[in-house]
């Protein structure tokens, strides 16, 4: 065999080799998934809270309330194929958002009994924020509709923490003046998450794609009692594949 017949036959084995190797590269099922979304979270909710304490021997009132609207969210997520159309993974979400908030105080006259004196106060940038970890077991299926377009849905437990501005007010001594103060409270919870992702792959590695998502959580504050997170929730982003 000559240099040139050796030669001739290692070029075509390497290009063999390569093409194989690039065809495998295409058809290959990807095994890491990693989503990146911004989007809403579309529930609007009334945080509302009511407290006493005795004062002049009467009892003073507080309520208040706080409005927290739907507002942006930031998700991202990764899984791992673990079967041929199944994978699991975890997500995390970030939803922030502020809202007015309105203190109503019903205050005892301290010389004088039922003789109470009603003040309110309207308070703005009460903060609001949720984080939450989504675990979720996903299950893909193509629509053949449309080439490189699947569907993926998802269901797991998510883990809910919350930090809430509360209004609250004390009442300077022998006077029936509210000082209206703001607190930050925080508390964390464990729900549950269910939804679906619609994928859309220009490339094998690349593309875009679409979620919605039921996520929430019922999170017991300090003065505030029961208070619900999450909501319902959709996004748009980018969907990476490898």
């Amino acid at each position: 065999m000559t240099h040139k017949t050796a030669l001739a036959i290692f070029l075509a084995g390497l290009t063999t080799l390569a093409a194989t190797s690039a065809a495998s590269a295409q058809t290959r099922e990807p095994k890491i998934f990693v989503d990146v979304n911004v989007g809403a979270q579309t529930q609007a909710r009334t945080l509302s809270t009511s407290t006493t304490f005795p004062l002049y021997n009467e009892t003073a009132i507080v309520n208040a309330a706080t409005a927290v609207d739907g507002g942006g969210l930031f998700d991202i997520s990764g899984r791992y194929r673990v079967m041929p159309k199944v994978s699991a993974g975890v997500g995390f979400s970030i939803f922030s958002k502020k809202g007015d908030g309105t203190l109503i105080a019903s205050i005892p006259n301290p010389n004088f009994l039922n003789r109470s004196a009603t003040s309110t106060t309207d308070a703005t940038d009460l903060k609001h924020r949720e984080q939450a970890v989504h675990l979720m077991a996903a299950y893909t299926i193509p629509i053949t509709m449309v080439d490189n377009l699947d569907a993926t849905v998802f269901a797991g437990p998510s883990f809910f923490s919350l930090k809430q501005d509360i209004l609250s007010a004390t009442v300077t001594a022998n006077t029936q003046t509210a000082v209206v103060a703001t607190t930050s409270e925080s508390a964390s919870k464990a729900g549950a998450n269910v939804g679906v992702n619609i994928n859309y792959m220009a490339t094998p590695n690349y593309g875009a794609g679409v979620f919605l998502r039921y996520a929430g959580a019922t999170i017991e504050l300090p003065s505030a009692g029961d208070v619900k997170v999450g909501g319902f929730q959709l996004g748009i982003g980018a969907r990476l594949r490898f």
